[in-house]
């Protein structure tokens, strides 16, 4: 009878503590605050020549939405872009207008235990794989990811935002590592802005 009572507490206890685990995951919809119409700029910077001006300067917007859903209720956040090179430097004046598009989707990933985000970029010919750390206490997004690039090369990153109080702002620094560079050196790739404009 006493084993009987202690299997059935621990019983209980473990499928407690399952529900517990369970209910307590992250959804998209923790980050709702990144949902609307936010305008954008990005410096893009060789990461190469560290302490250099920027090549060149793109302007543009974002839109993120909620998307495909699963039982009636979303399972990504997915953000559509659309950026314009506005400034260069002397040596890519033939980039000047060219304008690109991007979609990001992020989701909870409960196989990898993260938010994911997967990028795509009408400019590039790769895909953009990452995993997205959101500190609420912070305000911050913290994105880890690698890209694909010319001569077989992997471009390693880590990409973060840093939200204002009412989550209305964002300050972006991205810095990379090539695999031709030291595998220890990050220099900075992409600094940028962005300011909601609409829900």
């Amino acid at each position: 009878m006493f084993r009987f009572r202690l299997f059935s507490v621990i019983m209980f206890v473990s499928l407690f503590l399952n529900a517990q685990e369970k209910s307590e995951l992250p959804t998209v919809q923790s980050l709702d605050f990144f949902t609307g119409r936010w305008e954008i700029t990005l410096e893009i910077y060789d990461t190469h020549k560290p302490n250099t001006d920027p090549i060149f300067i793109e302007k543009g917007y974002q839109l993120t939405k909620y998307d495909l859903s699963y039982k009636g209720i979303p399972m990504f956040l997915t953000t559509k872009g659309y950026l314009e090179i506005v400034e260069t430097d002397e040596k890519r004046k033939h980039l000047m207008g060219r304008t690109r598009e991007f979609q990001e989707s992020i989701r909870y990933g409960k196989f990898e235990n993260s938010f994911e985000r997967v990028g795509l970029y009408s400019n590039w010919p790769a895909t953009g794989i990452e995993t997205l750390e959101y500190d609420s206490i912070s305000k911050m997004f913290i994105i880890r990811g690698q890209l694909n690039v010319q001569n077989n090369m992997l471009e390693r990153y880590v990409d973060t935002y840093q939200f204002n109080d009412d989550y209305t702002y964002y300050d972006r620094t991205n810095i990379a590592n090539f695999s031709d560079m030291p595998i220890s050196e990050y220099n900075l790739t992409v600094k940028g802005t962005g300011r909601k404009v609409k829900d």
